[in-house]
């Protein structure tokens, strides 16, 4: 079989897990039937599928060819032991790869290692930050009940030694009740005795500590400074005065040149904030900012104890 280049269009159909699916038009062009619903990100290209039987949207990740590896096959192969974890849902995704669809993969090399995985229709929390009108009805109840959401999740990841290393707002996704969260892009997870991805994870812009290690946020504590940072977030935007801080089209709270800045006036009205909801909250916050290293933050566990005893 003679290898393609991979170009989907609107209406063509993949053979996987015993169905069909078909690629979907871009919505504001409906009528043209080359211009498929794609998102692109730095490591990979997002289509939007459908399964032609069930009707359920899916989201097809096909990785670029620097990224395109064995290792996000093996962590999706590890990740399914873990279906307790519900933020990952890794019982959901499939890795497509040359033992499980040769005949795929021989025709389009592109599609060796791309993930197949429900498709999210609601905003991550970057987008959130990004949205004026839902960032003003963004309330005080609902910070605490995403915060002890997302701290939940990860002390569970963390509870398991597992770290998601790279935790940003465009890698979560809240239930609109904002009780709930899915994590994103975790192709490249920290799991205990897996051999490390060709990247080590730097984190992104805006949840980044000063002093990495050599392994970067790819290790068991990988998660504390970005979690912390993250759930400063989402404590504290509920305030107008915090929000006055930040410039507008702003997907994160703190610029990167702020982070363990002290005296700033974002800094300032953080910690004015985070004091009004729970004084232990804010000695959490303040542990993390001033940390030496990722091993000096508090645990994710300190985090999701002091939600739920009080934060309201």
């Amino acid at each position: 079989m003679r290898a393609t280049v991979f170009q989907p269009f609107c209406g063509m159909q993949l053979q996987l897990m015993g169905t069909r699916f078909e690629f979907l038009p871009h919505p504001l062009f409906p009528e043209d039937r080359q211009t498929v619903f794609v998102l692109e990100g730095g490591t990979s290209f997002i289509y939007k599928v459908r399964n032609v039987i069930t009707q359920q949207l899916c989201a097809l990740k096909v990785f670029k060819r620097d990224s395109r590896n064995e290792h996000v096959a093996q962590v999706t192969a590890l990740l399914a032991r873990y279906t307790h974890l519900t933020a990952l849902r890794p019982e959901q995704r499939l890795c497509i790869t040359k033992n499980l669809y040769p005949e795929l993969v021989e025709m389009y090399p592109e599609m060796e290692f791309a993930i197949l995985m429900p498709w999210i229709d609601t905003p991550t929390w970057a987008g959130i930050l990004l949205n004026p009108q839902v960032s003003a009805t963004y309330t005080r109840e609902q910070a605490c009940d995403l915060a002890r959401a997302t701290a939940g999740a990860l002390w569970s990841l963390e509870a398991q030694g597992l770290a998601h290393a790279d935790v940003a707002g465009s890698n979560l996704v809240p239930s609109l009740d904002r009780k709930q969260v899915q994590l994103l892009d975790i192709e490249d997870m920290y799991i205990p005795g897996m051999p490390p991805p060709p990247r080590l994870s730097q984190g992104s812009p805006g949840y980044q500590h000063a002093r990495l290690g050599p392994s970067g946020q790819w290790c068991p504590e990988g998660d504390r400074f970005a979690g912390a940072v993250l759930l400063t977030e989402m404590l504290t935007w509920w305030n107008p005065l915090v929000r006055a801080r930040v410039a507008d089209r702003s997907e994160t709270l703190f610029r990167p040149e702020e982070l363990q800045i002290s005296g700033t006036p974002c800094w300032q009205a953080v910690r004015d904030t985070l004091y009004t909801l729970n004084p232990k909250l804010l000695a959490l916050f303040d542990q993390a900012w001033f940390s030496r290293t990722l091993l000096d933050c508090p645990p994710l566990r300190d985090w999701a104890t002091a939600l739920l005893s009080d934060c309201s």
